[in-house]
């Protein structure tokens, strides 16, 4: 029975500790500037670039280095590979 209150009271100190320890790196962050910062700004939908570029080959695409700025979610990445979802799909 002494076991588990101890083992209760360890775990709840760990955690303690991590609550503190993420505290004091977001007053870090917040001393910073902006702790949430949101001001990236996308140039490009997905399906848009799809579209345009769709009957270029690789190596013309790969030519032209055509930076672009999507904001989206990274749905499965293998190696140098990526595929972005955004809102278009």
């Amino acid at each position: 029975m002494s076991d588990l209150k101890t083992d209760s009271q360890d775990l709840q100190q760990e955690e303690n500790a991590l609550i503190a320890l993420r505290k004091e790196k977001l007053a870090a962050e917040r001393a910073k500037g902006n702790a949430f910062p949101n001001d990236f700004r996308s140039d490009s939908y997905c399906n848009d670039l799809q579209k345009q570029h769709a009957d270029k080959t690789k190596d013309a695409l790969e030519a032209a280095a055509i930076p672009v700025k999507v904001a989206g979610r990274i749905m499965l990445n293998r190696g140098s590979f990526m595929v972005i979802q955004d809102m278009t799909g």
